[in-house]
Parts: C-alpha cells; sequence; structure tokens
C-alpha cells in the first residue's frame, strides 16, 4: 500500500483523480466537487444573516468564522470567511436562496463562484476565457510610460498585425498616456492621433480591438469604425450616462478599472485600510451603475489596475488575489512594464514576462501586456499544465 498526498489544484485535477480510480461515471463530477476548497470572504454581512449562514453551513459540513458579537447575537454588520468545497457551496446556494437579510443576493454570488465556464461579449461575439487571454498593447501617446509611443499609423497596422499573428486575442489601442504624473490630452488631440490607426488596423485584423479611453467622444468615434471594446480607466465616472448608454446601445464590451486619485497624483502617497477589499466594492458599486444602462453582465470585464494609486506592496496584494474579482466578471490584469515591477525586479524583460505570467497564474482572464510573443508562449504552458 503507498499513501501519499493528492496534487490538486483546480476542478480537472480532482476530475482526473476520480476517474483514475475506476467508479462509474455517474459520481464523477459529485466527487471532485467534494474535492476543492472554495473558501470565501463575506464583508459588512447583516449578523442576523452570518447566524443562519453559520446553521446552514454546519449541515452541509462546512464552516464558518465568525466574530464573537455574532454568536452572541449583537445587531450590526461584520466580516465573516466561509470554509467549504465546491460542493458545499452548491448546497449552500439552493439552501440560502429563500432567507432573508441578503442571503439571496449571497446564494447568487456562491452560484457565481463555483461556475466552471467564463465569457466575455462584446458585439454579440464572444471570448471563451477557460485559458487566459492576451491582450496586445498600440500605444498612439508619444508619452507612453513604456517607450513604445507611436505616431505613424502605418506603425501602428505593422505592430497590430504581428500581434495578431502572434498569438494576441484582443488588441488594445490607446491615444492617450495614463502614466504617473501626466496631463491628460483634449478630446481633440486623442481622436487625431487614434483614429487613423484604428481605420487601418480595423481592416486588416480579425481579432476584438479595444480603445482605452474614457471620453464618450472618442469611443463614439471609435465605436463606429468598427472597435469592439472600451476600456475605461475611470470606470464611467468621467463619461457617466452619455457613455453608458453608447457602450449599451452599441453592445459593446466595456472594461472597468480602478484608479485611486488622478494620473497627475494617484502616486502621491496612496492609503487603503484594506486595498484588495476597497478595489472589490469600486468596482461592483461601477458595475452595478453600467448595468443600470443595459449593459449585460457578460459584457462587463474588470481590471483592479495595479500601478493607478497604489503602492508596490498594494500592487502585489491585488496580483496575488486576481481571482477574487472573478465574481464581479472577466477579469483584466494589467502589469506590464509598470514601475512596480521593475522596482521589485528590474527592467529586464524577464521581469516583465514573470509578472504577465504571475498576473495569470493568480487569477487574471484576460493580461493586457506589450511583450506578446513571449506571453503568449508562457500563457501556451499554462494552458498545457492545466490540460495534464
Amino acid at each position: 500500500m503507498i499513501t501519499r498526498k493528492a496534487a490538486v489544484n483546480n476542478f480537472n485535477d480532482a476530475l482526473k483523480l476520480v476517474k483514475n480510480t475506476g467508479c462509474s461515471a455517474v459520481v464523477y463530477e459529485s466527487l471532485a466537487k467534494k474535492g476543492i476548497l472554495e473558501p470565501v470572504s463575506i464583508e459588512k454581512i447583516d449578523n442576523r444573516a452570518a447566524n443562519i449562514l453559520k446553521q446552514e453551513a454546519i449541515s452541509v459540513g462546512a464552516d464558518v468564522a465568525l466574530s464573537e458579537g455574532i454568536s452572541r447575537f449583537k445587531r450590526g454588520f461584520s466580516d465573516v470567511v466561509l470554509f467549504a468545497t465546491i460542493s458545499q457551496l452548491g448546497k449552500l446556494a439552493d439552501k440560502l436562496s429563500f432567507q432573508p437579510f441578503g442571503l439571496k443576493q449571497l446564494a447568487g454570488d456562491f452560484k457565481k463562484i463555483i461556475s466552471k465556464s467564463k465569457i466575455f461579449r462584446y458585439k454579440n461575439k464572444s471570448l471563451d476565457l477557460t485559458n487566459p487571454i492576451v491582450m496586445g498593447i498600440v500605444n498612439m501617446d508619444p508619452n507612453s510610460f513604456s517607450g513604445d509611443g507611436l505616431t505613424c499609423p502605418d506603425k501602428a497596422l505593422e505592430q497590430a498585425v504581428e500581434f495578431e499573428r502572434l498569438g494576441a486575442g484582443i488588441i488594445d489601442i490607446g491615444a492617450e498616456s495614463s502614466r504617473p504624473g501626466v496631463k491628460l490630452v483634449d478630446v481633440k488631440t486623442e481622436i487625431k492621433r487614434l483614429l487613423p490607426a484604428l481605420k487601418k488596423i480595423r481592416r486588416r485584423v480579425k481579432i476584438p480591438i479595444s480603445i482605452d479611453t474614457y471620453k464618450y467622444e472618442t469611443a463614439k468615434v471609435a465605436l463606429s469604425e468598427g472597435a469592439d471594446i472600451i476600456n475605461d480607466i475611470f470606470s464611467l465616472t468621467k463619461g457617466k450616462d452619455k457613455l453608458a448608454k453608447l457602450v449599451a446601445d452599441a453592445k459593446a464590451g466595456l472594461i472597468l478599472m480602478h484608479m485611486k486619485g488622478l494620473p497627475k497624483n494617484m502616486q502621491i502617497e496612496p492609503k487603503y485600510k484594506n486595498c484588495t477589499s476597497e478595489v472589490y466594492e469600486f468596482l461592483s458599486e461601477r458595475k452595478s451603475y453600467a448595468m443600470e444602462f443595459g449593459i449585460q453582465e457578460e459584457y462587463i470585464a474588470v481590471d483592479p489596475g495595479p500601478g493607478f494609486g497604489k503602492t508596490v506592496k498594494h500592487n502585489m496584494e491585488l496580483v496575488k488575489n486576481m481571482s477574487v474579482f472573478s465574481t464581479l466578471g472577466a477579469v483584466v490584469g494589467a502589469v506590464s512594464r509598470k514601475r512596480f515591477v521593475r522596482s521589485l525586479a528590474g527592467g529586464d524583460k524577464t521581469s516583465f514576462i514573470t509578472a504577465n505570467f504571475l498576473t495569470a497564474f493568480c487569477g487574471a482572464d484576460i493580461v493586457r501586456v506589450h511583450d506578446v510573443k513571449e506571453t503568449v508562449n508562457v500563457f501556451e504552458i499554462i494552458e498545457t499544465f492545466r490540460g495534464i
């Protein structure tokens, strides 16, 4: 007899272990779901709901860590952590679906957590996010922080075509730098830089095109010229209702990013009590705002915004917690060539590729990069390992 620890990193690993035993195919999935622990952090839950959750969790074999105040039936709101397998989360979701005090919403959140499939929609099309996708950056601002800003539309076309050939799943075109300390440009300048390149690229590439803008006027022109996605660093706080309605009417994809402050001041001593929690809350609120205008849930992706109003420690925390944001939709990770990566490991390309890999490994579905070829190669390794 040989006894050893089983390596289970995801549902597929658990499923393969079960299949290898030769047990009945009827129970493959149900048994595999019992092998994956999915800890869930629940913040600001009504204490009455927390008590119900505790009892229901115990009834399915799970457990909840909660404060002594909740167990003493004190009124108010608290933070709790649920420890449950995928199977137990499914059972809990069914039990809580008709409960009061916000537990019905919690049941819906549990179902999102255990969902195995994820897609990102745009223009009635969709991207399969079973494996991470590379978003290749085409900068049309000469002041780009990464030093790769282009001014020639033909050069932009050449780069975009090459990115598609190398395996990028999305092209992201930007015409306004958002590097720390930069002064934002006016809409006429942005459109003048962007439009000639967009027209050329749209005629040649088949993969979706994202436009890095927060301006209604720029988004309107870009969408009319065939852009598929709006990547908004201000999460509709600048374009507001007009931009939200425009995206909804165009059935465009939308990426909502978190930023603390403005590019000109965002890196001046940024502070958080709980960075991951505050970023999550902001993106959740902005997603709800977007959906009020008819933008469907699967058309929305979120970007925690590493490098935008965060210290090195904050950025590392967000990268490590990328998977936390998956309940909000597709997760975009954008760490490519950013200052915090340089401060951690220097400006060698190896550092940038490693950062891209870690972002995907920790849960990002779409990784926005400058170094497309190398990142695609790394992601192919990730895909291969997941399939073993």
